[in-house]
């Protein structure tokens, strides 16, 4: 049988967050998170945000959707990136986002985070 080929763009992005790889999909226009086990498709009426837990020793990824349950899921960085704003005077945005693959996950998607 022969291919055919459907003209289809795809363009995947992968992150790091703690443990788990969360993956962006993005095919002809429409994004679809994935993180672990767990995906949505991203549109407009998506909020996402990024959070630190307490004592900035856990991250968040909280995704909202109207008419369904907010997901959040949270995720550790290693001790030696949790610790870098204690121990760099000029730690940064920019700092932050080498540390932890979260920041820039939501930058893509449009979203928000304590550091913006």
């Amino acid at each position: 049988m022969d291919a055919v080929e459907s003209g289809h763009t795809e363009a995947v992005q992968r992150y790091r967050l703690g443990r788990v790889t969360a993956e962006v999909r993005e095919v002809d226009g429409r994004r679809v998170l994935r993180i672990g086990d767990w995906s949505t498709v991203v549109d407009d009426r998506t909020e996402i945000r990024h959070e630190n837990g307490r004592f900035l020793l856990s991250q968040r990824i909280v995704v909202v959707q109207p008419g369904r349950p907010a997901f959040v899921h949270r995720y550790r960085l290693p001790w030696g990136k949790q610790l870098g704003p204690f121990w760099q005077v000029t730690y940064d945005y920019w700092d932050a986002e080498a540390d932890d693959e979260g920041l820039p996950l939501v930058e893509f998607l449009g979203g928000t985070s304590n550091w913006r």
